[in-house]
């Protein structure tokens, strides 16, 4: 029986005190060019001061038209139901052929907020399913938040995230990658606008990582997505049995055809959004920048937490794939 699990592979300051300079940048990793998440293709939004009845400042990438502001999305509930929402959305954007591939393919949540993995997988019955681990989510979300609030102020409270919270991850398989506390500043951190912009990037971001896993299952990788969706999956606590036991062997091949898919899935739903908020490849750049900084941190360590990542090509390199299918895309639909 063939089983398949692909890995995706996680001093408070006042309003008008200059924000610090960012931490230096990761090592660079051997045998490929030096990491940086390249710049916006908008122009960033300006300072704005401390949450006030001033106007909503449009978000990078937000419709020049005021949309209402979105709830803040607190905790495992909103956001396990948030990426349900989200793969709605990109099923109703595939062609009709990949649609009945998978439609009704159940998402698994292990609950282990530890690991930081998603996967495509077909349980031991050959039954396909989607799964994610809890300290995925808390990753996208810490994310989110902070990109948030360099977006609205100008601050660097991703790269404060980053120092503080990766080399705990890499160096200890117990630790989570939560947002700590004081990372934002008070001043922002209950700034409804920035609430909804973190919402914003948080379906960005998960838009991309399990638009990438739905496509291993449409585009034939795992062998088990032939339109039987409805099932409920596996049980969360047999998650990393499957994988441990199961994962398939290196194929960069795959993983370059599921990020192009995934990128296209994102970009066609980002544009029929409209006039919300329009998903970019922005959420991919970010996840997979998240990705390089662990994976940079870790080094050769033996418990490099995404060790998993040695099923695909790395960051470096698959970023600027994301960044052409994305300049591609853009050339193809103007507007």
């Amino acid at each position: 029986m063939l089983i398949a699990a692909v890995a995706l592979l996680a001093p408070l300051a006042a309003a008008d005190v200059p924000a610090p300079a960012p931490p230096p940048a990761p090592p660079p990793v051997p045998g490929f060019p030096p990491f940086q998440l390249p710049p916006f293709p908008w122009p960033a939004p300006p300072a704005v001061p401390a949450p006030s009845t001033q106007p909503a400042v449009p978000a990078p990438g937000a419709p020049a038209t005021p949309t209402p502001l979105l709830a803040p999305l607190l905790g495992a509930f909103s956001w396990q139901s948030e990426v349900r929402a989200v793969l709605n959305e990109l099923i109703a954007n595939l062609s009709p052929d990949r649609q009945a591939r998978v439609q009704g393919i159940p998402l698994v949540i292990d609950p282990n907020p530890n690991t930081i993995n998603a996967f495509a997988g077909c349980d031991e019955k050959g039954a396909p399913f989607l799964a994610a681990t809890e300290g995925l989510l808390e990753a996208i979300d810490a994310i989110s938040q902070t990109v948030a609030n360099d977006d609205l102020y100008a601050t660097h409270t991703y790269e404060q995230y980053i120092s503080s919270v990766v080399p705990h991850l890499v160096q200890s398989s117990a630790s989570r990658p939560a947002l700590p506390l004081g990372i934002l500043p008070f001043t922002t951190a209950l700034d409804p606008r920035r609430l909804s912009h973190a919402h914003e990037l948080f379906d960005n971001i998960v838009a991309f990582t399990f638009g990438h896993e739905l496509s291993h299952h449409y585009l034939g990788h795992t062998g088990c997505a032939t339109g039987q969706g409805g099932a409920v999956g596996p049980n969360p606590a047999a998650l990393g049995q499957l994988v441990t036991r199961m994962l398939p062997g290196l194929n960069q091949p795959m993983e370059v055809q599921a990020d192009s898919a995934g990128c296209v899935n994102v970009l066609d739903t980002g544009r029929a959004r409209r006039p919300n908020f329009a998903w970019t490849e922005r959420g991919g750049l970010l996840m997979l920048d998240f990705f390089a900084r662990m994976d940079s941190a870790a080094g050769v360590s033996p418990i490099n937490p995404i060790g998993f990542l040695q099923t695909h090509p790395h960051p470096a390199f698959r970023i600027p794939i994301v960044q052409g299918v994305a300049q591609a895309w853009h050339q193809a639909h103007p507007g």
